[in-house]
């Protein structure tokens, strides 16, 4: 009991110097002596909690920039394949699609033509772009290059393609394929709306049946990293 006593001490001590130092209303004080246990718990949760909060997302802002000030200073320096790489993969985790496509595109040449590595990034940057077309052409020249089909991303951004572009019958032959090899329910579900907007309703129930069915099954990890299409898959049923 001393020690804890003596602990509390030390954090109403500790929080009133912090109230005080930092401007906080006058009350604080007041509350934290009068109260110390519920007082210095309010005081760090209402007060000091949010302050750590944006404490560290104004550093993790500062570190991003620092980071894109980097990258471009690497390109300035020595616009090399790897460096330019390296750019064009930080704008397309951003976002900025346009400077990621115009970077990827510039390397694109010589014995990095068909590095399926830009290639990919390439896909992604023109698919999230917006230009679906395009994006299908690239996705084609992909295939060509790995020489095998892999299920994976690749493969179900290519389904996607052929969706949005209205090649139902190819995206229906496709999806099927990506299902037994895709990591995930993405696939599948995507597969099943579109077999419900095609109508076939019955064909899309087993589909979101199956998902429905593998996540009461799986571990709480599974159904954390599934849980837009296990969603979906419920919303459907």
């Amino acid at each position: 009991m001393p020690i804890l006593g003596a602990i509390g001490i030390i954090f109403q001590v500790y929080f009133v110097i912090h109230a005080i130092k930092n401007g906080k209303d006058r009350f604080w004080v007041y509350i934290i002596i009068f109260f110390p246990l519920v007082g210095c718990l309010v005081y760090f949760f209402i007060e000091v909690l949010p302050d750590l909060q944006t404490t560290h997302r104004a550093k993790s802002k500062a570190k991003k920039k620092r980071k894109l000030s980097y990258l471009k200073d690497q390109v300035e320096l020595s616009p090399s394949v790897k460096n330019k790489k390296a750019l064009a993969e930080h704008y397309l985790n951003k976002g900025r699609f346009n400077q990621a496509i115009e970077l990827y595109q510039s390397c694109l040449e010589g014995v990095h033509e068909n590095d399926p590595a830009i290639v990919e990034g390439i896909c992604l940057a023109v698919f999230f772009n917006g230009d679906i077309e395009k994006a299908k052409s690239y996705l084609i020249n992909l295939r060509e290059i790995r020489e095998e089909f892999k299920g994976d991303e690749f493969d179900l951004l290519f389904a996607r393609a052929c969706e949005e572009l209205g090649e139902f019958d190819l995206a229906l032959k496709e999806y099927p394929e990506i299902i037994k090899m895709f990591s995930g329910d993405e696939a599948r579900c995507r597969y099943a709306m579109l077999l419900h907007k095609l109508g076939k309703k019955d064909d899309a129930k087993k589909h979101f049946n199956e998902i429905i069915k593998k996540a009461k099954y799986s571990p709480k990890f599974y159904k954390k990293s599934q849980k837009e299409w296990i969603d979906i898959a419920k919303n459907y049923v």
